[in-house]
C-alpha cells in the first residue's frame, strides 16, 4: 500500500550554495535565451516535496535543467530542487565536490528519499541516456523503457509526481544512430551502466561515434518548451507499474502535442 509522506529528522543532502546557483544561472540564461525557452505550468507544482519527472533530451547538452534558472527567481533558493545524476559522474569522473554545490546528487533511491523526506523537490530523468541519446527520428518520443523506479519511490514516500515535459530540445544535436546493441555487446551497458554508443552530429565536431558523442557541444539554436503538468497523487494506484504507466501516457501524449506545436 503507499505511504503518506512523513517528515523525516534526517538532514538534506549538502546544501545547494545560493553563490554558485546564481553563477550558474548568469551562464545558463544565455542559453535560455538562445533557445527561446518558454515554460509553462510552473504554478501548478504544490509547495513542499514533489517528485518532478522529465523526460531527458540533447547528450551532454544541459538543456533540460535550464528551467531552473527561472525556478530560482520565483522560488529563491527557500524551495530547493536537488537533480538526480547517473553514478558515472560521481564513480568514475569523481565529481561530487563539484556537482554538490548545484543540488546535483547520486541517482540513488535512498538519497532522492532523504531529499524528499526533508521537504525537498527531486528533479528525476527515469529514461537516462536511452531517452536523452534516442534517434532524431524518435525526437518526438518518450523512452523510459519500462524503467519504474520513480514510482516506487513515490509511491515509498507519498510524494507526488509532477510531471516535466520538454519539448524541442532533441533537436539541439543529430543522434543519426543509438547503438544499443553495440553497447550490450561490449559490456558498456553492465561496465558503465550505459546502454548507448551513439553516432551523433554535433557543432563543432561534426561526426562524433561513442565517447566523443559525449563531448560539450554548440546546441543549435532550436525553439525549447518546457510544461509542467498537473501533480499526480501516487496513493490512487495500486502498484508501481500502475503509476509508471499512468506517468508516461501523460508525458507521452504532451510530447506529441507540444511537438506538433513547433514548425
Amino acid at each position: 500500500m503507499p505511504t503518506a509522506l512523513v517528515p523525516s529528522r534526517d538532514p538534506m543532502p549538502t546544501p545547494h550554495d545560493p553563490l554558485w546557483i546564481s553563477r550558474a544561472s548568469r551562464v545558463m540564461s544565455l542559453q535560455a535565451a538562445w533557445h527561446r525557452l518558454e515554460l509553462r505550468g510552473m504554478a501548478r507544482v504544490p509547495a513542499g516535496p514533489a517528485l518532478l519527472v522529465g523526460n531527458h533530451n540533447g547528450g551532454a547538452n544541459p538543456v533540460d535543467g535550464l528551467f531552473l534558472i527561472e525556478w530560482y527567481r520565483q522560488r529563491g533558493m527557500t524551495d530547493p530542487v536537488y537533480v538526480l545524476a547517473h553514478e558515472f559522474f560521481f564513480k568514475h569522473l569523481r565529481l561530487e565536490a563539484l556537482l554538490a554545490p548545484f543540488g546535483v546528487i547520486r541517482a540513488d533511491p535512498a538519497e532522492a528519499a532523504r531529499a524528499l523526506r526533508a521537504g525537498a523537490k527531486v528533479l528525476v530523468f527515469p529514461g537516462g541516456d536511452a531517452d536523452s541519446l534516442r534517434p532524431y527520428s524518435a525526437r518526438k518520443e518518450l523512452r523510459f523503457e519500462g524503467r519504474q523506479g520513480y514510482a516506487r519511490l513515490a509511491m515509498e514516500t507519498g510524494a507526488p509526481i509532477v510531471p516535466v515535459v520538454t519539448a524541442g530540445a532533441h533537436g539541439s544535436m543529430v543522434v543519426l544512430r543509438q547503438g544499443q546493441d553495440f553497447a550490450r555487446r561490449t559490456g558498456l551497458a553492465r561496465w558503465l551502466r550505459f546502454r548507448s554508443f551513439p553516432v551523433t552530429l554535433a557543432v563543432p565536431w561534426g561526426l562524433c561515434v561513442g565517447p566523443a558523442a559525449f563531448l560539450p557541444y554548440v546546441p543549435l539554436p532550436v525553439k525549447v518548451t518546457v510544461e509542467f503538468g498537473a501533480p499526480i497523487d501516487p496513493t490512487g494506484h495500486a502498484d508501481a507499474a500502475s503509476l509508471a504507466r499512468a506517468v508516461e501516457a501523460v508525458m507521452g501524449a504532451r510530447l506529441r502535442a507540444l511537438s506538433d506545436e513547433r514548425r
